[in-house]
């Protein structure tokens, strides 16, 4: 018996920043509201990123914004790297987002 298997175009799927924004919020569990909040911009300016209506004017800003409050490398938000990120947490060491963020702000992932 043979199967019959449709061959289809190959293509690597392309994430959005707004891609990124949305599932690292969603990784973590907060609202837009919250995550907005953390990383210092309006919650419609948020939305609209995250949705991909608009996108910030300055996106590494907003990704370094978005490391220091997730712990999740900047680079990923950017788009340079494909791989998951290691979790600070994670069974490999992962990075240390306690050593990486200036002092005395907040995370998301690390209260």
């Amino acid at each position: 018996m043979s199967a019959n298997i449709t061959q289809f175009p190959r293509r690597v799927p392309r994430w959005t920043f707004g891609d990124r924004l949305r599932k690292a919020r969603r990784e973590l569990g907060v609202t837009m509201d919250k995550m907005a909040s953390a990383i210092n911009v309006g919650p419609k300016a948020y939305a609209a990123w995250e949705s991909g209506r608009n996108t910030p004017s300055d996106i590494a800003d907003v990704a370094v914004r978005m490391e220091r409050a997730t712990g999740i490398p900047r680079t990923w938000f950017l788009g340079w790297m494909n791989e998951e990120a290691p979790r600070p947490d994670g069974p490999d060491g992962g990075l240390d987002a306690e050593t990486t963020r200036p002092a005395g702000e907040t995370s998301l992932y690390h209260p």
